[in-house]
């Protein structure tokens, strides 16, 4: 399994797209911080910098998200995966790999720029933020999650559909388009209650200091949310197995 992860960290890290996307994800919350930074003209409370953190850094989990698709879809639009599949056989150490390294880089990725985003606050704002404050420390960490669970939902993704436009359209449109469409019609119906339930609505609250009594609060939607993550890999992942490269 480690020379798998390796082959997958090699194959990762020598594709010049690769390092592309992870500087867009890293450099579009930094940027748009130290924007704010040297802007702002008014104290900020902790709650509004994490937000402002959060807020900024779910583009880069989308782009890492993408980067989850493309780990496997690639693979599949160029037919490597079968030469990768003869050299491996067991092709669960080949399919287990690819998220082993996607995750592992999201989560460095997205932890650095919560850190180094954080720091360029506390140096430029005016106010005292402080880590201590009531949900500050939970929403960073959130992000960082959200981040994971995307990279591994658009693996999934890429595994069921294996067509690289495609599942990145269901990965960045159904946040964008398709829940607000569907909450839209629970709210002409009165089913507002049940906007909670939608998949991306629930994991955003992991990513915010506070919550409102109408949501499933920060475990709630962290753990719903995974759980639709987890059901897209794992059948992803069973279709893979069992159908021709």
């Amino acid at each position: 399994m480690i020379d798998a992860v390796r082959a997958e960290w090699i194959k990762f890290s020598t594709l010049v797209s690769s390092w592309v996307m992870l500087i867009i994800a890293a450099a579009f919350p930094l940027v748009i911080v130290l924007l704010t930074g040297l802007l702002a003209d008014q104290p900020w409370t902790s709650a509004e910098y994490a937000e402002l953190i959060t807020a900024t850094t779910v583009v880069s989990a989308l782009v890492l998200g993408t980067l989850g698709v493309l780990a496997i879809t690639a693979d599949y639009g160029h037919n490597t995966i079968r030469p990768t599949f003869a050299a491996l056989p067991d092709r669960w150490r080949t399919l287990l790999a690819k998220p082993i390294v996607q995750v592992a880089v999201s989560a460095a990725v997205v932890a650095a720029v919560v850190v180094v985003s954080w720091g360029l606050g506390t140096a430029l704002l005016e106010g005292d933020q402080s880590l201590g404050d009531s949900g500050v420390s939970a929403a960073l960490l959130g992000i960082v999650l959200l981040a994971v669970g995307l990279t591994l939902l658009g693996y999934g993704l890429g595994l069921l559909v294996r067509n690289t436009p495609l599942a990145i359209c269901i990965l960045l449109l159904w946040p964008l388009v398709v829940e607000g469409i569907v909450a839209g019609l629970f709210s002409v119906a009165g089913w507002e209650g049940l906007q909670r339930w939608l998949p991306y609505q629930a994991a955003f609250n992991m990513i915010v200091a506070d919550h409102s009594d109408d949501q499933l609060g920060r475990v709630g939607g962290g753990v719903w949310f995974f759980l639709w993550v987890l059901v897209v890999t794992a059948f992803g992942l069973w279709f893979a197995k069992r159908r021709d490269a």
